[in-house]
């Protein structure tokens, strides 16, 4: 609902209208008292009931206490005729976003904008405030190019609107999601730290990591694909950056950089190798102590008669005893006298045999089942094939390679629902049909590996729909449906 210039929310008083965006139209506001312009940031999207006006309060409350000079101010917040408004630090130097799409940055102008970003974030974290939506869109520029990061918390409103607890609506831009954003798990500060990893990877190259094809090729991407590596594209990069950022864009959360500022240090050290002074001071470092040679430490004497007796010992087996490798040098070890013919390898050979069999049969046995399990087709079934919006079923798939991480499309609205393979190949997992799905044939698809073998039909008739209050699913206005950079609300479930 448009807010008419004059219009008074709490001590401010609305000026102008300055822009639309996912989340919602910001305003320009006025505080007479206090002389100071802010910006009103109008959410549109956000259901109206109690529990979302509650978590509403809940959130800007948190993010109200946020102070840090990276960090966009929130002054107050409040409700115009149902609709929640935040009244925010009004910042006029525009977001990082033009900036970067004009190409690569200079390398210490990425690195201060990293840097700043990564404050941010790391306060936040810190907090338990997770951004979820972090870009260069959401990075505003203050003075001398301060970057102060925009919109906490608000991802996570967008979450959790009423719609999501039947169809795991997820909230992001395509082109900078965590992978664990896009199937609908757990999200946590790893979650921002492959973002901010993103971002790095645009700066320094002047493109994002997957930004071929439309909306759902990118959501695949950044679950499935790994992207070039950044010195691929820019052959002035170090390779050391290589390393750097892949880590931080890394498909497993726990396999990042553990902060931020523990990814920006390392990527400035590999961007600003150690100059060549530098780097002979190392290699003419004086050479650490030695141990002693073989020769100067003192051996017992030993009769030459045993010594004759070991190595005769020695060739008649056809083997040559080599150091011992937990020692730091070769020595004679001592053993004791040889008695001939006597051999531990001809102790109990009916044990040894029993259990060298055993071990083959059950070898064979494994093979024997793996053999069958691989060679069998793929197979999918659900327990109905004709459903209604909202109604859950059970998809089963057989025969798929074991513990693959694999997708179940819904190909005519795109929907997708992760899952994973057990040891045999068997994945069991319930689906919640969205409620918003058109009725009609639709054809539902298990995915993996870059392909869709498995296909079967699936009819939905909104005839017998449940009855469910309508929920505006995209923000307004509808992002462009191939550009990954817009943000977009998908919806994702997980088992």
């Amino acid at each position: 609902m448009p807010i008419a210039p004059g219009t008074r929310l709490g001590s401010y008083v609305v000026e102008e209208f300055v822009g639309q965006g996912a989340m919602g139209v910001v305003y320009r506001a006025y505080h007479a008292q206090l002389e100071r312009t802010a910006a009103v940031k109008v959410l549109q999207g956000l259901g109206g009931d109690v529990d979302s006006t509650a978590r509403f309060r809940r959130e800007a409350q948190a993010i109200a206490r946020m102070r840090h000079p990276n960090v966009l101010n929130v002054f107050d917040f409040g409700e115009f005729e149902g609709t929640p408004y935040m009244i925010v630090e009004y910042v006029e130097g525009g977001s990082l976003s033009p900036r970067v799409k004009n190409g690569p940055l200079d390398r210490d102008a990425a690195i201060a904008f990293l840097r700043g970003i990564g404050d941010a974030l790391d306060y936040a974290h810190k907090l338990g405030i997770v951004h979820r939506d972090v870009k260069p869109a959401n990075v505003l520029l203050g003075p001398d190019d301060n970057p102060i990061l925009a919109d906490f918390g608000l991802a996570k409103l967008m979450e959790s609107s009423s719609i999501k607890s039947l169809t795991g609506v997820t909230t992001g831009t395509p082109a900078y999601m965590a992978p664990e954003q896009v199937t609908g798990s757990h999200v946590g500060p790893a979650a921002d730290r492959y973002s901010l990893a993103v971002m790095a990877y645009e700066m320094l190259t002047g493109t994002l990591p997957f930004e071929e094809g439309g909306v759902m090729e990118v959501l695949y991407a950044q679950v499935h694909k790994e992207p070039a590596p950044p010195s691929m594209l820019d052959h002035k990069l170090p390779r050391k950056v290589d390393a750097v950022i892949m880590r931080g864009m890394s498909k497993e959360p726990a396999a990042r950089w553990e902060r931020c500022h523990d990814f920006v240090a390392a990527l400035e050290n590999a961007l600003n190798p150690p100059s060549a002074a530098a780097e002979r001071t190392v290699a003419f470092a004086p050479p650490a102590p030695q141990a002693p040679k073989p020769s100067s430490i003192p051996r017992p004497k030993r009769p030459a008669a045993d010594m004759t007796a070991v190595m005769a010992a020695d060739e008649a087996a056809g083997s040559i005893r080599g150091p011992d490798p937990a020692l730091p040098f070769p020595v004679v070890t001592w053993k004791g006298t040889v008695v001939p013919g006597h051999s531990a390898s001809r102790r109990f050979p009916w044990r040894l045999a029993m259990v060298v069999g055993a071990i083959v049969l059950i070898l064979a046995l494994i093979a024997g089942s793996a053999a069958y399990l691989l060679t069998q087709p793929p197979t999918l079934t659900l327990s109905s094939y004709v459903v209604s919006p909202g109604q859950r079923i059970t998809v089963t798939a057989d025969h798929l390679p074991p513990y693959q991480l694999a997708e179940v499309w819904i190909l005519s609205n795109p929907y997708i629902y992760s899952f994973r393979a057990d040891a045999i190949g068997r994945a069991t997992r319930q689906v919640v049909i969205p409620i918003d799905i058109d009725g009609g044939d639709h054809t539902l698809r298990i995915c993996w590996g870059g392909s869709c073998p498995l296909a079967t039909n699936l009819q939905i008739d909104t005839t017998a729909a449940l009855e469910t209050p309508a929920v505006l699913l995209q923000a307004h206005p509808p992002p462009a449906a191939d550009d990954p950079r817009r943000s977009v609300v998908s919806a994702c479930v997980v088992a």
